[in-house]
């Protein structure tokens, strides 16, 4: 049973054994924040700079060539079947994109997360971040699952609470971005053990990658939020878990 998770403009290549062969397949899981794609901020660019940022972001993919994308911050459906062909033609299918709403606001959010990929998909669904004690985070996942060879893949593309503060009192405001992050977390971990251990046992990798808007590694993340700790520590404990469960 194994867990990855990564964030950012990132690359992570997953080694996975095929049945009873010795040998194993890679694959490159690409993950990538791509800021109000494919307008570039809260309002609607012109068709002519909507077509250079998606040429533009295809460029970057291309060399990478990963055999899965994890978008956050797309607008839609649309715009990932574009910068899919736009990457490689007819190479990329996409998976997921979800549709979620604007908070306060009508019609469709334009920060929505989607994953690609060079494989069918099994199954794939998009799901937003629930209310929990009041405390409301934003957004929310996309999953998808993929046989690969003989091997079942999880794939979670997860966009968390920035660090934004727009008013108000700076240390309280950073404490509810960190309720936030956490609550997400905590429902991620709960979907995972929700899948693996009822209705998907088969999967036994699972990669969870994104913009989590947070670092373990800093001190400004570390002293006050247990978002990527609770994170690493939860998901080993849910993996085994269930590793247990199915044997």
């Amino acid at each position: 049973m194994r867990c990855s998770f990564f964030g950012l403009l990132a690359s992570l290549v997953v080694a996975l054994a095929l049945g009873e062969s010795p040998e194993s397949t890679k694959v490159r899981i690409t993950t990538w924040n791509l800021e109000w794609f494919p307008n570039g901020s809260a309002h609607d660019a012109t068709p002519e700079v909507q077509a250079q940022r998606i040429a533009a972001a295809a460029d970057v993919f291309r060399p990478i060539n990963p055999d899965i994308i994890l978008l956050q911050e797309v607008r839609d459906y649309e715009t990932c079947v574009r910068l899919g062909e736009a990457i490689a033609p007819g190479t990329y299918h996409v998976a997921i994109c979800s549709a979620f709403k604007e908070p306060f606001q009508s019609g469709l959010g334009k920060q929505q997360v989607a994953i690609l990929s060079k494989y069918q998909a099994q199954a794939a669904w998009a799901e937003r971040w629930k209310s929990m004690s009041g405390v409301d985070p934003p957004r929310g996942f996309a999953f998808a699952w993929f046989k690969i060879g003989n091997e079942d893949i999880g794939v979670y593309s997860v966009h968390l609470k920035s660090n934004l503060i727009r008013h108000g009192d700076r240390e309280a405001e950073t404490a509810k971005n960190i309720g936030k992050r956490e609550v997400a977390i905590a429902q991620l971990l709960a979907h995972v053990h929700d899948v693996i251990g009822s209705t998907m046992p088969s999967i036994k990798s699972i990669v969870i990658g994104g913009d989590f808007n947070t670092n373990h590694d800093q001190e400004m993340f570390a002293r006050k939020e247990r978002s990527i700790p609770s994170l690493m520590l939860g998901t080993r404990t849910v993996l085994k878990d269930c590793l247990y469960r199915s044997e």
